[in-house]
């Protein structure tokens, strides 16, 4: 999970969170306020091909004609920026295959919102670390799910461990050299059958690493419907029986006083009594499409053929709002529900 949101907001950030609150507890569906949350896809690419990843699956949803997002993408969400809390610069690919990611962050920057992107960290090096530093980027996840060389080839296809490790090594030289705190550093550990027998020592290899945050989540069904990444997930998901509870306990007592642990396993989540990703969230893929939410896959209009204000209150969104405040959800959002995740996903924005 994303580190907080900074307390203190400008007047306009702040006068739009209230303006989002309001007109997401009263049920609007066309609304005043713009997105709290934004989505930016830099890449569709990877240099991986880690098998429970769609994009390595080959998945159709996940491959795009235009690899890379056009600055002009982000241009085109200049207005919608200047109001937003947080700004997500990740998504399929990883992000550092971008030949101008740094430009990308620069301009995203320049509108103040928090910024927290993904990473396997096989490509950092010491420019990139020291941009990262002087960036001030709020929050960095290195998606790591092994502390053994040989498990970690076996998953993070492509790579080594060690070169996973340098790069958090680098930005943390560079956080000591300038004295500074940020980035905050997020290891993200998907568990599957194939790591479950990595938990152990997991901690103290994250505290090694100067960790601010470990998470440690299951395989989610919601990433994509396509029956390929479904498979992978009925064969691979490691359901929360005792064993791993008493393990994850285990592993939170480790951590306490040392880095911020969480696990959805651990967390006793129940849906809110309405989903709010449809008033805080807008996402923009590296064609141009924009979406709402990793749990669904609808389009809710394109950046290519209309302009930001036209899709957050055009008709796919409004319809999405209409539907959720009638109780009707789209059938696309019946397995997050269950899992209780993206309805309160970014609702800390909210003080949620």
């Amino acid at each position: 999970m994303p580190g907080k949101i900074k307390k203190t907001l400008s007047e306009k950030r702040s006068a739009n969170l209230a303006g989002a609150i309001q007109n997401w507890n009263a049920g609007v569906t066309r609304v005043s306020h713009f997105p709290l949350a934004l989505y930016l896809e830099p890449t569709s690419a990877c240099n991986l091909a880690c098998p429970m990843c769609p994009v390595a699956m080959g998945v159709r949803d996940y491959q795009y004609e235009e690899k890379f997002l056009d600055l002009s993408l982000v241009e085109a969400m200049a207005e919608p920026l200047s109001y937003a809390l947080r700004c997500f610069m990740s998504g399929g690919g990883e992000p550092f295959l971008h030949p101008y990611f740094i430009s990308l962050l620069e301009l995203v920057r320049s509108y103040e919102p928090e910024i927290i992107f993904n990473t396997n960290g096989t490509l950092i090096t010491p420019e990139i670390a020291l941009h990262l530093v002087k960036l001030s980027i709020n929050t960095i996840s290195f998606s790591i799910d092994a502390t053994s060389p040989e498990k970690y080839r076996a998953i993070r296809k492509g790579a080594e461990l060690s070169q996973a490790l340098e790069g958090i090594i680098l930005i943390q030289d560079q956080k000591r050299k300038l004295g500074v705190d940020k980035p905050y550093l997020n290891m993200q550990f998907t568990l599957m059958k194939e790591n479950r027998d990595e938990l152990f020592g997991l901690v103290q290899f994250a505290y090694t690493l100067g960790i601010n945050h470990l998470v440690i989540e299951p395989l989610s069904p919601i990433f994509s419907f396509d029956p390929a990444y479904q498979e992978f997930f009925q064969n691979n998901y490691v359901p929360c029986d005792e064993d791993l509870l008493k393990t994850l306990k285990k592993l939170a007592g480790q951590a306490k006083g040392r880095m911020v642990f969480s696990s959805h396993y651990l967390e006793e989540l129940t849906a809110p009594p309405r989903c709010a990703q449809p008033w805080i969230n807008f996402g923009v893929r590296t064609d141009g499409r924009v979406f709402l939410c990793c749990g669904t896959p609808d389009k809710m209009g394109s950046l290519k053929e209309s302009d930001f204000s036209s899709i957050w209150n055009g008709p796919v969104y409004q319809k999405f709002r209409s539907e959720i405040v009638a109780g009707r959800y789209p059938a696309a959002c019946s397995r997050c529900l269950a899992e209780a995740r993206s309805p309160w996903f970014n609702l800390d924005l909210m003080g949620q």
